[in-house]
């Protein structure tokens, strides 16, 4: 059966947080973008690029292991 995940990656700094009074997860998810508190697109982009590269090789090192 296939599954896909969702991850939500956010700047969680002690200033970020002070900033938006403590707030965590979902809370905090929501507010940053009212706020108009959104990240670089192109950092954004570029950190994709590198996960994408790092779950693919992961996923082909447990698949090379499983053979």
């Amino acid at each position: 059966m296939r599954k896909h995940l969702h991850i939500a990656v956010q700047p969680v700094t002690a200033e970020v947080r002070a900033r938006y009074g403590g707030l965590r997860s979902e809370q905090f998810q929501a507010r940053m973008p009212t706020d108009g508190d959104e990240p670089d697109i192109a950092e954004v982009e570029q950190f994709c690029e590198r996960a994408r590269e790092l779950f693919r090789a992961i996923t082909d090192n447990s698949a090379a292991h499983r053979s």
